[in-house]
């Protein structure tokens, strides 16, 4: 069964999302693989693309908007 809190746990994770400014969390830029727009994201987020794009691959990062209308596409088949 699960209960409702009124109170913050700072024990669980945050979740970090991609802003489109640099925060304390979202110090490094990338470029959406679609669109090209500049979002800044975490160090983990960064590796990521970093890698894939050193190994000859495609970005595979997506801004939130893109990300969006992919799905939308895919949903309609």
């Amino acid at each position: 069964m699960t209960t409702l809190r009124s109170y913050n746990n700072s024990d669980e994770q945050k979740t970090l999302r991609p802003t489109s400014f640099v925060t304390e969390e979202n110090e490094h830029e990338v470029r959406c693989g679609m669109c090209a727009r500049a979002v800044d994201v975490d160090e983990e987020t960064y590796r990521f693309v970093s890698e894939a794009v050193d190994s000859g691959l495609d970005n595979p990062f997506r801004c939130e908007i893109c990300a969006e209308e992919y799905d939308d596409l895919v949903y309609e088949g």
